[in-house]
């Protein structure tokens, strides 16, 4: 959803990379520098948890490497170079954790039953790059060969998987790990066991309940109500009109919610708050779209993962038998995972994934 980088002004202490297992060089050389950082931490909660479900948003991370390394192609042509830079991405997530239960989570195309709430929603954004086009589904595809658990459901974003996903671990005693730099998680996170937080692909930085605080100016239950009043520019949602960061979190502080907000907006004009006697007039004229956000905004945790169901674009669940617990649990490349490499034209990143998982042990 939005493309906020939460972690961009977070204090943070550099500490050394852990030891890693090495990447072989067939691994596309060049991508590694524009990769591979420092790993930051804020000492908010432990930095890894034994057992929790390590959730990662891969088209984001796909974006990210397209937009960060230079072209590279298949030995048929094929643009390869994103799906390349996003081996490289995940290989540093995994091995910075020694993670073991890992979910991939994909968008499964552009339009989503958020675009039948609102044509609006995402209306301003262009066709994805040309380039980029044929690596979505070689991105899946990547996942799938290195035996992560795959999720792409038609009709959803990656979100909504992350919502999902988070809701059932917790149902099952198990925490999450939610790897994304989109403000709109911010909602799922708790710090009540088992507890959800969000971390930096990039550098390792951490979100619990104060983090999201600090960010967002409210608790995470309370992100969807500031959100609905801001709107959200990236995804074309426009909340109310004349409300800005400040004057909505202000609201939610002094009525709780939306619904406390408009069974008592006379009350508004008492607010300690610059222009308050201006904002009932604003909060009651973006009544409908205050609401409309609010349903826009809110991730869906209920995304039939048991059922693809019907709908365009890429779909994809894992397989087998065995419940949450079991299918994420990663055990490294599966046995014909050299076809996909053998199309892309590199093994470096099959042999570094399959020592990578043999070094985790």
């Amino acid at each position: 959803m939005s493309n906020l980088d939460l972690f961009d002004r977070l204090p943070a202490v550099a500490e050394p990379l852990p030891a890693v297992v090495p990447v072989v060089p067939e691994v596309v050389p060049e991508v590694v520098p524009a990769v591979i950082v420092p790993v930051v931490i804020v000492p908010v909660v432990p930095a890894v948890v034994e057992g929790e479900l390590w959730v990662i948003d891969a088209t984001a991370l796909l974006f990210r490497a397209f937009f960060g390394m230079p072209p590279r192609y298949s030995p048929s042509g094929v643009p390869i170079g994103a799906v390349l830079g996003l081996s490289q991405l995940l290989l540093q997530v995994v091995r910075r954790n020694r993670a073991r239960r890992i979910a991939l989570v994909y968008d499964a195309g552009r339009e989503t039953f958020r675009n039948r709430l609102d044509p609006r929603y995402k209306a301003q954004r262009g066709e994805p790059p040309p380039e980029l086009v044929p690596q979505f589904e070689l991105a899946l595809r990547l996942g799938q060969a290195l035996g992560f658990a795959a999720y792409s459901v038609p009709d959803f974003e990656a979100d909504d998987l992350m919502a999902t996903l988070a809701c059932q671990a917790r149902a099952v005693g198990v925490g999450a790990r939610l790897v994304s730099v989109d403000k709109d998680v911010c909602q799922l996170v708790r710090d009540a066991g088992p507890a959800v937080v969000v971390e930096d692909p990039k550098k390792g930085d951490i979100l619990n309940e104060a983090g999201v605080r600090q960010r967002m100016g409210v608790a995470p239950a309370h992100v969807v109500d500031v959100m609905a009043l801001t709107g959200d520019s990236s995804d074309n949602i426009p909340g109310v009109r004349g409300v800005g960061p400040m004057a909505a979190v202000a609201l939610i502080e002094a009525f709780g919610d939306l619904e406390g907000i408009y069974a008592d907006l006379g009350r508004v004009e008492a607010l300690t708050l610059r222009g308050a006697k201006g904002l009932a007039r604003k909060l009651e004229a973006g009544r409908a779209e205050a609401f409309l956000a609010r349903d826009l905004v809110r991730l869906c945790d209920a995304v039939p993962i048991d059922g693809l169901g019907a709908g365009p674009g890429r779909a994809a669940v894992p397989t087998g038998t065995g419940g949450l617990l079991t299918q994420t649990s990663w055990r490294g490349p599966g046995a014909d995972a050299g076809e996909l490499f053998d199309e892309i034209g590199t093994h470096g990143a099959l042999r570094a994934f399959a020592a990578l998982r043999a070094w985790i042990g």
